[in-house]
């Protein structure tokens, strides 16, 4: 059994380069991405799915509910990093580097708080595992989930990522010892061209 770290399909956000709302929802091609997805766990034993409760990733996880009729819940520590005031504005038009450790958003989280974050968010999502029968499906978001694997877990050394957090790749956990990375950032799914509805 295995913990499977997902980002969300994408959004107009990400095309245009835009520091997204909690409300911003999947593109077109969002939805074909969370249908290709889905697709992928057809076969996969999976237990529970949980979820930020953000539109897009609510929206990302519909197609794997429909196929899985896994437990589902939302879980607000699983949100990505708010940017506060700068929530809505293109990254062009902002002058600080916003990723910086330093950096503190208007009304926003700092880079500590959203650390501590993180960590709550690791702890919840073991406790959530330990009472699965199959596999634990998490839905989020990119600045997450390289906090996730950064802090919390154990990267082989020749394992390199397959997309660099493209959207809905896959970060696949060993549920043995809730550390080692199977699969990093797996995005191979796209390549398929089936969708729910359409898949023989």
């Amino acid at each position: 059994m295995s913990i499977y770290l997902i980002r969300h399909g994408q959004t107009n956000g990400n095309r245009d380069r835009i520091v997204q709302t909690p409300d911003t929802p999947l593109s077109e091609l969002g939805h074909q991405q969370a249908k290709q997805l889905a697709l992928s766990f057809q076969h996969i034993a999976i237990g529970n799915i949980i979820s930020s409760d953000y539109i897009r990733t609510q929206q990302t996880t519909a197609p794997l509910r429909a196929i899985k009729q896994s437990a589902f819940s939302l879980q607000p520590l699983l949100r990505e990093r708010s940017f506060g005031d700068l929530r809505g504005k293109a990254y062009a038009d902002i002058t600080p580097d916003i990723f910086a450790e330093g950096y503190a958003p208007p009304n926003g989280e700092t880079h500590p708080q959203f650390i501590e974050r993180i960590k709550l968010a690791w702890d919840f999502i073991l406790a959530t595992y330990q009472n699965t029968a199959g596999s634990l499906i998490v839905m989020t978001h990119g600045l997450v989930l390289r906090e996730l694997i950064k802090q919390h877990l154990i990267v082989a050394d020749d394992m390199s990522p397959l997309s660099d957090f493209q959207n809905t790749c896959i970060t696949e956990v060993d549920g043995t010892d809730k550390k080692t990375v199977l699969r990093l950032c797996d995005a191979q799914h796209l390549e398929n061209k089936d969708v729910l509805g359409t898949a023989v």
